[in-house]
C-alpha cells in the first residue's frame, strides 16, 4: 500500500530497513542534527538503492531545541540554518515530504502568539522560497488547541506547507474534542504519525493499544475524502506489526 510508511531513525537503516523493504512498506526516514553534522551519510546508499526499486519516501527533520517562531532572532536564524541544512541532505532523495515541528506552547509563548507567528512565517516563507521544489507538513506537538497551527498554514497560503496530524501528540496535550481539531485542521491533513498512548504521557504504544479515538478520526478522514500518507510510529517491533493489521482492517478494509 503506497501510502503506508514506516518510521525509521539513521542509526536503525542496517538492523530495520531490509525488513522494512521485504513487506513493501515505504519510509519516514530521521536524521537527527548531531548525525548530519558528522557525514559522510554511508547508509543513505541503502536507501537510494531502495527509492530506485519503487519505494516512497518521508523525511522528519530534527527538532530538538530548534525554534521556527524564536523570539531570539539568533534562535531563530540557527534553526533556519538547520532546516536548510536537513533540504540539502535530502534533496537527492526527493523525499514527498519533509516533516517539520512547530515549536509552539502555550507555557514559553503565552502572550506572544502573534509574535511567533510572524516569526515562524519568516522562517517557512524564506525556506520555501530557496527551496521551490520540496514540499512541508507541520505536525503537532506540544498544542493544547489547532488555532496557531491553522493560523500558520492559512497565512503560508502554499500547497507545499500542508498539515501532519499526530495521533499521539493529540492524546497527551489537545484539550478540545477530536472533532473540534479536524474541522479546523483536517483539510490541510498531508499526514498522519500514527501511535497510541493513554493521555498520559507520549508512550507511542501500537494502535488499539491506549485510549485514542481510532475510528471517529478514521471516519473524518473518510468524510474529508482525504487520503494521506500513513506513517507508524510505533517503538516496539510487535506493537509495530499489530498497527500495521489495526490499520489495514480498520481504515483500508472496512
Amino acid at each position: 500500500m503506497d501510502n503506508i510508511h514506516i518510521h525509521i531513525p539513521y542509526k536503525y537503516l542496517d538492523r530495520y530497513l531490509p525488513a522494512i523493504l521485504e513487506k513493501g512498506y515505504n519510509i519516514e526516514l530521521y536524521i537527527p542534527a548531531n548525525t548530519m553534522d558528522n557525514a559522510p551519510l554511508k547508509e543513505l546508499e541503502q536507501v537510494k538503492n531502495a527509492l530506485k526499486k519503487g519505494t516512497l519516501l518521508t523525511w522528519h527533520a530534527p527538532y530538538m531545541d530548534l525554534s521556527p517562531g524564536g523570539v531570539d532572532e539568533k534562535i531563530r536564524r540557527a534553526t533556519v540554518d538547520r532546516i536548510k541544512q536537513t533540504v540539502e541532505v535530502s534533496i537527492p532523495l526527493i523525499p514527498k515530504l519533509i516533516i517539520v515541528h512547530p515549536g509552539f506552547d502555550d507555557y514559553r509563548f503565552n502572550g506572544h502568539e502573534d509574535e511567533w507567528l510572524e516569526n515562524s512565517l519568516k522562517t517557512w516563507k524564506e525556506v520555501l522560497d530557496e527551496y521551490p521544489d520540496t514540499s512541508f507538513a507541520i505536525e503537532n506537538v506540544f498544542e493544547n488547541r489547532p488555532d496557531t497551527i491553522k493560523r500558520l498554514i492559512e497565512e503560508m497560503d502554499s500547497e507545499r506547507f500542508r498539515y501532519c496530524f499526530d495521533t499521539g501528540h493529540f492524546n497527551v496535550f489537545a484539550k478540545v474534542p477530536l472533532e473540534m481539531w479536524m474541522e479546523k485542521l483536517g483539510v490541510y491533513i498531508a499526514e498522519v504519525h500514527l501511535h497510541d498512548n493513554h493521555g498520559k504521557e507520549d508512550e507511542h504504544t501500537g494502535m488499539g493499544e491506549g485510549n485514542f479515538d481510532f475510528d471517529t478520526f478514521f471516519h473524518f478522514l473518510k468524510t474529508l475524502g482525504k487520503h494521506p500518507v500513513f506513517t507508524l510510529e510505533i517503538h516496539n517491533r510487535e506493537g509495530m506489526m499489530r498497527s500495521i493489521e489495526y490499520l489495514k482492517r480498520r481504515y483500508f478494509y472496512e
